[in-house]
Formats: C-alpha cells, sequence, structure tokens
C-alpha cells in the first residue's frame, strides 16, 4: 500500500508530464487502498466504521471548500474585485507604493477568501494596471508569496489550514493570534527584497489606452450582495465558537444570499438573474475538490493500517518539542516539491494527542508557506505559471526563491520566540 501511495504520488507530482489530471489519479489511489485494507481484513465490519468515519471529515472540508468557492464566485461576478482594481488604477500610484498595496491586499484577501482564488484575482487586477513587462512578472511571483503567508495565518485562509481547523487541531483565534506575527514576517521580509527589483520610473495606469472606468450602473457593485457575502465568512467562526461545525456557518450564508438574489431577480434585476447561484456553483473547481477526496481517503486508509503511526516515530519522535519542531521545518521544505494538502492531512494523523495548539499553529505556517521557495510548491504558484507564461519555473527561481526562503526562516524564528515566551 506504501508503495502504491508513493507511485501515484510520483504520477500525481509529474501530472504535466503524463497529462493525466491529479484528481483521477488522487480518486483511484484512494478507491484502490481502501480496497486493499477491506481485502486485507476480510471484510471486517470494522472497515466499513473506520471508512464512515473518514468520510464524515472529508465531508466537513468539501462542503466547507465548496460553500466558500460559491461565495468567491458571487463576489467575481458582482464587481467587488472590479471596484478595488478601479479604484487602485484612480489614485495614480508610484510603482513602490503600488506594490506595497497589492502585497497587502493580496495577504488580507487570501486570509478572508483562499490563497488560491486570491492568486488569480490579483493577476487579473495587475494585469490591467502593470504596463511594465518585468514589474508585471515580479508582482506576479510576490503575489504567490504573499498569498501562501497571508492564508496561513487564517483558519479559512487555506485548504490545510481548514483541514486543521476543522481537525480541532486549534481554534479560530489561537490561529490568528499565534500565526499572524509569523505569517506577516513571511510575506514582508520577501515584499521588501523584491520590491528593490521594481522599476520606480511609471505611475500606476491602465496596461491598455482604451481602458476606462466604468460608469455604467448595472457594472458597478452590488453592495448589498458584497456586504452580506463577506459577512458570510464570519459566520464559520461564530458556528465554531458555538460548538457547532465551522462549514454549517458558510453553509448558511450561501443560502442567505441565494435567496437575496433570487428575490432580486423575481423582481426584474436582470443582473441578479445571470448572477444566480446555480451559475456561480458551475464555475467552482470541482476538479480541485475530488483531487481533495482521493488524498484524504488514500491517507485515512495508510493511517488506518498503521503506516502514518510508524512514519511518526521516525520523523517525529515519541514527542519531543525539538524533534517535533524540527519536524515541522522539514516538512515546509519538503511541501516547496510536494503538496501540502496529503502532507498535512498525514501529519494529522501522525502527531501525538498531546501536542500543543501551538505546535499545529507551526504546521499550518510552514506547510502553507514553504510552498512559495519553490513556484510548483503551492496551488497558488502552479495556478500562477498557468495564467502567466513567462512565469517560469527557472525565474521564479532566480528572482523569488531565495527571498521565500529568508521569510520562511523569518517566519519559523518569529514563532519559536512567541513559543518560548507564552508556549
Amino acid at each position: 500500500m506504501g508503495a502504491i501511495f508513493f507511485i501515484g504520488y510520483a504520477v500525481i507530482a509529474l501530472e504535466h508530464h503524463f497529462h493525466v489530471n491529479k484528481s483521477g489519479t488522487a480518486i483511484v489511489m484512494g478507491v484502490i487502498l481502501w480496497l486493499m485494507v477491506n481485502w486485507a481484513e476480510d471484510g471486517s465490519p470494522e472497515v466499513g466504521a473506520a471508512l464512515s468515519h473518514e468520510t464524515q471529515e472529508i465531508f466537513a472540508i468539501v462542503i466547507f471548500l465548496l460553500a466558500a468557492m460559491t461565495i468567491v464566485e458571487i463576489l467575481v461576478h458582482y464587481k467587488f474585485f472590479d471596484w478595488i482594481q478601479e479604484k487602485i488604477i484612480q489614485r495614480k500610484l508610484s510603482q513602490i507604493k503600488l506594490f506595497w498595496l497589492l502585497g497587502a491586499l493580496t495577504f488580507v484577501f487570501s486570509a478572508f477568501l483562499d490563497n488560491l482564488t486570491t492568486t488569480l484575482i490579483m493577476i487579473q487586477i495587475g494585469r490591467k494596471i502593470y504596463k511594465n513587462k518585468d514589474n508585471f512578472l515580479i508582482f506576479t511571483a510576490n503575489t504567490v508569496i504573499a498569498a501562501n503567508a497571508g492564508g496561513a495565518a487564517s483558519p479559512i485562509g487555506d485548504v490545510t489550514t481548514i483541514m486543521l481547523w476543522l481537525a480541532e487541531k486549534f481554534t479560530a483565534v489561537q490561529i490568528l493570534t499565534v500565526g499572524i506575527l509569523p505569517a506577516i514576517a513571511t510575506w514582508s521580509i520577501p515584499q521588501y527584497l523584491m520590491g528593490k527589483k521594481i522599476k520606480v520610473h511609471e505611475e500606476a495606469e491602465a496596461a491598455h489606452p482604451d481602458f476606462d472606468i466604468v460608469d455604467d450602473e448595472k457594472y458597478k457593485p452590488h453592495w448589498p450582495i458584497i456586504g452580506i457575502g463577506m459577512a458570510s465568512f464570519t459566520f464559520p467562526v461564530i458556528a465554531n465558537v458555538s460548538g457547532l461545525p465551522p462549514f454549517l456557518g458558510l453553509l448558511a450564508g450561501v443560502g442567505i444570499l441565494w435567496i437575496f438574489i433570487d428575490s432580486k431577480s423575481k423582481n426584474g434585476d436582470s443582473h441578479c438573474k445571470a448572477g444566480s447561484i446555480t451559475n456561480c456553483i458551475q464555475k467552482t473547481d470541482i476538479s480541485t475538490l475530488k483531487f481533495f477526496i482521493g488524498i484524504l481517503l488514500a491517507v485515512g486508509a495508510l493511517s488506518h493500517i498503521g503506516i502514518l503511526k510508524e512514519l511518526n516515530n521516525f520523523i517525529f519522535g515519541e514527542g519531543n518539542i525539538g524533534r517535533l519542531i524540527a519536524g515541522n521545518v522539514a516538512l515546509g521544505f519538503i511541501s516547496s516539491i510536494l503538496d501540502n494538502v496529503p502532507l498535512v492531512a498525514a501529519a494529522i494523523k501522525m502527531f501525538p494527542e498531546t501536542v500543543s495548539a501551538s505546535l499545529w499553529v507551526l504546521l499550518a505556517i510552514t506547510a502553507g508557506t514553504g510552498g512559495s521557495i519553490l513556484v510548483v510548491g503551492s496551488a497558488a504558484g502552479v495556478a500562477a505559471m498557468g495564467q502567466v507564461r513567462e512565469l517560469t519555473f527557472g525565474y521564479y527561481l532566480k528572482k523569488a526563491s531565495i527571498p521565500a526562503f529568508f521569510g520562511y526562516l523569518a517566519g519559523v524564528a518569529v514563532w519559536y520566540v512567541y513559543f518560548m515566551l507564552i508556549g
């Protein structure tokens, strides 16, 4: 089973070489591993009970992500991000100020949305603002770093933090309070270093001379819908504090938006008809959700037969604090090469039960930001490469990998100081 997981992981990592979508590989791998478990244990009822437990956890994660993706698509349709882009262009900022503003917006948006979606949105904004090609490429590389850093400081900003939060490894307050300073260090140091490479001779203007600020009323942001959508991202925290699963809060937000938009559509609002929840759901990345399902099924099977327990003893020992910290940092470096979702899914089942919440926050920081060291190390980086062809592996390695590396080390150092002072 370990060999099958390794082969499947290799096919996933090399999906562009084999031209086989990673979602299909992950699903087949997960199913095969559970079939092998069932065969090895002669169809024991315990297998069904274990699989039922795994699917409950997967359900919570997938429903949460689907609801979040739907709300983001609603915000896109109702021109929230177009409005931000227009306001930035109107201010005519210098390149350095623009670079810091966009970096800060990426960091903040990623904490509320997710790093993948934020990266795609910010690249589209930057493409319409930057005229200088070199500045745009540096901005794109920095967007990957900022999005990963911002996502690691929020319970809903990255798939891995969502997984850890839903597994009750830390509370929303703990990830925000313990993780925010390390995340800021992980973002701000690369931001400063890469900002030195920005050319400062031009102002932020529209990239195309025919770009005009849209004044037509139907293209302006629909603030009531945007307000409900943004408020919906607070509902999971409220649900969690109330002792309910976080996905229930986000689903409530989708339901409220659904009723509100349908009511507006019934009253003749053509924009709301085009932006119905049904249309927004169709635009979500269902393929990525299926990838998570397959990976989590596979990791659950390996956990059930005890492979992860043995791996835990090898990497993290018997719970020694120094060994756990070193293991977390190592997993962060590994995530620059391998996908952080299966790494975190495995770590959730490998750590001793007595591990403090602060160490789980360190895992969120290292797994979430370690992927920034290489462009292929995170979903945000891979998405950026797909959107901007000039952002190659070599370009990112030359321009962004060293700043990201220093930022990663700084983030770990800030966390360590906090841990030594407060614990």
